[in-house]
């Protein structure tokens, strides 16, 4: 029996994104694939339209795969709610496969009196007591000590190699950043023409770390305010490369500020900052310094802005490009 509902939680969308991929491939011809999937934004729909979703008859095949992003956005946090929702999940036809994706993890850890508490979400409860109807798979951040495991994993995956070296080295430069890594594996096995393990030479050369000083200067420009600057800086990064891969830069480059910024102000230093994020010393130096340009608050607000960005180019409501140029016009107080 395959499984009727599918809980996947965590912060790493990449790898969540793969599995989500590997069961819409099970679906089988692409154009009937399509007619029987639906995806769903769980912050902007009802029970009743998740319900009629989940509850429709396949059409021209075996089942209907409806994906929900943030399942949980709208359910209210009473014990009535819940039941409702769950009621609809025990409800729901074999012929159909509920996605349900959380970008969070469902189980959280809490020290009270010496001891640690393991608690679990109430949807991770009903999950885990599913039996064969209910799949459940935690996708955590990944820990960047295996990052380099994982960047060979993919290029092996793809039909080319890294060695290890190189591995250790495109690591170091994503930090744990997953679908970073993976654009960057691509790119170099291209380059190396799938003919011989990717080097260090390799990655020195091509990766989007290249860039990285144009994304220092950049971030350094949005931190003293001069529009001017990050957006010529932007214009030309830009032209340097896609998109999807200078989004990914920017968004990991906050990520790393916004931890930092609170290392600092835990009262950690430099050292502190490399060892707690693994990042290179020199990296950390360039961090540290940076985020003395940025409360905790205004880092935490310009991070959301991005995430907020990322939803509304991956649901079509504004190309990647323009919402770039928007972005650091609104991170600047003069843009011109």
């Amino acid at each position: 029996m395959s499984p009727v509902v599918y809980l996947f939680h965590g912060e790493d969308e990449f790898s969540i994104a793969q599995a989500v991929q590997g069961l819409e491939a099970r679906l089988g011809d692409p154009a009937s694939a399509v007619m029987n999937t639906a995806r769903l934004d769980g912050r902007a729909i009802s029970l009743d339209v998740l319900r009629n979703a989940a509850s429709a008859i396949p059409f021209i095949g075996e089942r209907r795969l409806v994906i929900v992003d943030s399942p949980l956005a709208k359910i209210d946090p009473v014990p009535a709610s819940h039941e409702k929702f769950l009621a609809l999940l025990d409800g729901l036809p074999d012929s159909t496969a509920l996605i349900l994706v959380e970008h969070k993890p469902l189980v959280v850890e809490k020290k009270k009196g010496g001891k640690v508490a393991v608690i679990k979400h109430w949807l991770l409860l009903w999950a885990e007591s599913g039996g064969e109807r209910v799949y459940v798979r935690a996708y955590p951040a990944p820990d960047s000590n295996k990052m380099a495991e994982f960047i060979q994993a993919q290029a092996k995956a793809a039909g080319g190699g890294f060695t290890r070296g190189a591995a250790i080295q495109l690591a170091g430069l994503v930090g744990a950043d997953t679908r970073l890594a993976y654009q960057e594996v691509q790119k170099l096995l291209a380059h190396a023409n799938y003919q011989r393990p990717v080097e260090v030479e390799d990655v020195q050369a091509l990766t989007a770390a290249a860039g990285q000083a144009d994304i220092f200067a950049m971030v350094d420009a949005l931190g003293n305010q001069d529009g001017k600057q990050a957006m010529r800086l932007l214009q030309r990064l830009m032209e340097e490369q896609d998109y999807q891969s200078l989004f990914g830069m920017i968004v990991r480059q906050f990520r790393l500020l916004l931890q930092t910024r609170e290392v600092i102000d835990g009262g950690g230093r430099e050292s502190d900052v490399a060892r707690l994020l693994g990042v290179h010393p020199f990296v950390a130096s360039k961090m540290t310094s940076q985020a003395r340009h940025f409360t905790l608050p205004v880092l935490e607000t310009v991070y959301q802005r991005l995430l907020d960005i990322d939803e509304a180019i991956k649901t079509g409501q504004i190309e990647g490009e323009v919402a770039l140029d928007i972005f650091v016009a609104g991170t600047t107080s003069r843009a011109g």
